[in-house]
């Protein structure tokens, strides 16, 4: 799982399902939407209401 924070688009961007040096899914989230981590390893939920944005 990849999880990267992007303050200048507003969104996050989550890779998971590592597959021969590549990420099989692809997911977009805008900030103020919730990451769902449940379903992984780190099973957590991110809040990103607060994140910042530039």
């Amino acid at each position: 799982m990849y999880l990267i924070a992007d303050p200048y688009k507003g969104r996050c961007y989550l890779y998971t399902s590592p597959k021969e040096g590549d990420y099989v899914t692809r997911t977009k989230v805008d900030f103020g939407d919730d990451v769902d981590l449940t379903g992984t390893v780190v099973g957590l939920v991110v809040q990103t209401d607060e994140f910042p944005r530039d």
